[in-house]
């Protein structure tokens, strides 16, 4: 019995010291009752657990009657100890480029010095990505702005941050067997990795007044594919047909959602107030950019 008293007792004082660690001096807190709901847990544990809190420092409240209670003072590094976990962990594209170089080292560069430390997952396709953030092996993912835009009407997630052009990609562009110019026509076979959904949303784009046939195309094999002619396009990051000297040519893609999908976004559940309230505040868009461009310009070494 005193086992699962402890238990609950420290899943309240956990739910607590994220809640608390996210107000500002001033706030309104939740009655014990609103916490209770949220956390499941009894008035006494949710009320011992506050004057734990209390007791330690890590909070000063004070109540003005029927206006409620405010948060006058929180020691952070006190409230961050009674977490189970300090590691945030964020999943975002396998760093083949320079770009995603550079944002993965303004990552690491963002959080130094933090009161928690961040992870970083290399996980290639966004649905993959996604799958990760909603089965909570990660607290929050990178995806383009386009990406974001679907996930957010589609799925249970909300947008923590959405950084300015080409901070995702250049951009996007189409593909083809080099030296080739006519890529958009009627019956012609474009390559489309289902995993991102950029590459969907856009190749749709892209062949909207055409009649073609869209062939399933793993990321990894469309130069392969196109060299071949088993495929005669498909949609690409402009970044790694540079970098790779890939031996195809490439067109740019006349549509306002290329500059949306070379845009970084973060996203979590939309239930996390937690994370988005802390990467919102350590992930600051200025700072990274500053860090993104000049691993690109080679003036700093990438941190991955």
């Amino acid at each position: 019995m005193k086992e699962n008293l402890y238990q609950k007792k420290g899943i309240a004082l956990i739910y607590l010291a994220k809640k608390f660690f996210t107000l500002s001096i001033g706030d309104r807190i939740p009655t014990v009752d609103e916490l209770c709901i949220d956390t499941n847990t009894s008035r006494g544990t949710m009320q011992s657990a506050l004057e734990t809190l209390k007791n330690d420092g890590a909070i000063r409240t004070v109540s003005k009657g029927h206006m409620g209670t405010y948060l006058i003072d929180q020691n952070q590094d006190k409230l961050l100890n009674y977490l189970d976990d300090r590691n945030i962990v964020c999943a975002m594209p396998l760093p083949y480029t320079k770009y995603y170089e550079g944002l993965s080292t303004g990552f690491y560069k963002s959080f130094e010095d933090k009161k928690l430390d961040l992870n970083l997952a290399y996980v290639n396709g966004s649905v993959n990505r996604l799958n990760g953030l909603l089965s909570n092996r990660y607290d929050f993912i990178v995806t383009s702005g386009l990406t974001a835009d679907y996930l957010v009407k589609n799925y249970d997630v909300a947008l923590i941050n959405m950084f300015p052009d080409e901070t995702y990609v250049s951009k996007h562009v189409i593909v083809h067997k080099k030296g080739e110019n006519n890529f958009i026509y009627d019956g012609m076979s474009i390559g489309v990795d289902s995993h991102s959904i950029d590459y969907k949303i856009l190749t749709q784009e892209v062949v909207k007044n055409h009649k073609v046939t869209m062939v399933e195309t793993p990321y990894n094999q469309i130069v392969q594919r196109i060299e071949n002619g088993s495929i005669d396009a498909a949609i690409w990051n402009k970044d790694e047909v540079i970098e790779k000297n890939y031996p195809v040519s490439y067109d740019s893609i006349n549509s306002k959602l290329v500059e949306k999908s070379s845009r970084a976004a973060l996203l979590c559940k939309k239930d996390n107030d937690f994370i988005r309230e802390i990467v919102n505040r350590y992930s600051d868009a200025d700072k990274i950019k500053f860090v993104q461009d000049r691993v690109i310009s080679g003036e700093i070494l990438p941190e991955y």
